[in-house]
């Protein structure tokens, strides 16, 4: 029978249930041990966890590195405040005065609801989000994130400032027209009786002087050797559209239905790349605040919530090749998702220091791009291109404008 034995760096030892023919991966994963933490050994001599399988007579020890508790993530002091029948359970790590305790409260479908929308709602007054009389565009693609944001302003708006809204819903793509996101936009809207405006794929091809279709231009792109940057494109059209009719009505806020997870991801982007980033869950360019709504909510959790209070708009389609991104954005969301669940509530604690590094990195240097009249953030450490963003020099080196 094979023995699979831990030793932590805190005295102690501890007997791994391990089945023969098991990765030793596998099991590592299972106990909440990583690869990079421990030295192996099977039967006396160390070998690599990557190749080892369990065998039958194996003598396998794993002999941790460094000195600290691993218990700390494997196995934390936890408070649980429970409810008959939940649906849900949301845990945070509580750091006080270097005590971690994790605390998780399960929530039935009525508290959920509640939770969710007192998230929202302290989210958007916490760090003045929407602030009264302001006029604000918001991006409402249909899908789940955008859908869910205003379901949460048609159930919480009068706890609210009140300000003025647009909803802009930019077509000009297949995945940007299919039916049923496109109609939970529109319901989405009506519901809270506000004016859908459509935005189609001549306005895109005006303000960004192309020269072909824009649909065309698009499936070159993800048809070819730049596929790679089909959503870094797709992204900056779209934030330059809503920017484009919020200049046209005389609105000062753009509001994105980015969630937490997608925030925690871009931050892992900008922490791996140094590609500058502006904050969270507010940020200031040229003339026009963007922010950020969501920023305290989950995926999971507006999924849910979409779910429980309006299931009809809950039915979007499948994304399609041009909201496909690359591998590297797979990456940076499965480590979004990975972090939530090794420190349950990081995100409360990366945006509040992200804030923080905002006050005391270099300003930001923005330029006005001269074919699309965005206002952009020069990077720094790579060549910029001169009064042009990235999108537009792309599109004219490849001959699209």
């Amino acid at each position: 029978m094979a023995q699979v034995v831990f030793h932590n760096k805190v005295g102690g030892s501890e007997t791994l249930e391990a089945a023969a023919g098991r990765p030793l991966t596998e099991v590592l994963t299972a106990h909440g041990i990583p690869v990079n933490a421990v030295i192996t050994t099977r039967n006396g001599k160390i070998v690599p966890e990557e190749t080892t399988i369990v065998g039958e007579h194996d003598v396998i020890e794993l002999r941790q590195v460094r000195h600290y508790d691993l218990d700390v993530t494997r196995r934390p002091a936890t408070t649980v405040y429970g409810t008959p029948d939940p649906i849900y359970t949301k845990s945070i790590l509580f750091d006080t005065m270097g005590r971690l305790e994790r605390r998780v409260e399960q929530f039935d479908e009525e508290s959920f609801v509640r939770y969710v929308e007192e998230t929202f709602v302290q989210s958007v007054l916490g760090h003045g989000v929407l602030q009264a009389d302001d006029n604000v565009v918001i991006g409402l693609s249909g899908g789940r994130d955008s859908v869910a944001f205003l379901k949460l302003l048609e159930r919480t708006r009068h706890r609210l400032p009140a300000f003025t809204m647009t909803s802009v819903t930019i077509t000009g793509l297949p995945d940007w027209e299919e039916p049923a996101t496109f109609a939970a936009a529109r319901a989405s809207a009506e519901g809270l009786g506000i004016d859908q405006v459509i935005v189609d794929a001549s306005d895109i091809e005006r303000v960004f002087k192309l020269r072909r279709p824009f649909v065309e231009a698009m499936n070159e792109v993800v048809g070819g050797d730049r596929s790679h940057l089909n959503m870094v494109v797709g992204h900056q059209v779209l934030r330059r559209m809503l920017e484009d009719h919020a200049e046209r009505i005389g609105a000062g806020t753009v509001a994105f239905g980015f969630n937490g997870d997608d925030l925690v991801a871009s931050m892992v982007t900008w922490l791996t790349s140094g590609f500058r980033m502006g904050g969270i869950p507010v940020r200031q360019i040229g003339g026009m605040r963007y922010v950020f709504p969501l920023y305290r909510i989950p995926k999971k959790e507006l999924t849910i919530y979409l779910e429980l209070v309006a299931p009809e708009l809950n039915r979007q389609g499948t994304p399609g090749r041009f909201t496909t991104g690359p591998q590297e954005r797979s990456m940076a969301y499965a480590m979004a998702d990975h972090l939530y669940g090794l420190w349950p509530g990081i995100d409360y604690y990366l945006f509040e220091s992200f804030s923080t590094m905002q006050r005391y990195m270099f300003p930001l240097v923005e330029e006005k791009c001269r074919v699309c009249e965005g206002v952009y953030v020069a990077q720094e450490g790579v060549r910029n291109p001169v009064d042009i963003c990235d999108v537009c020099d792309f599109f004219a080196r490849q001959e699209y404008a």
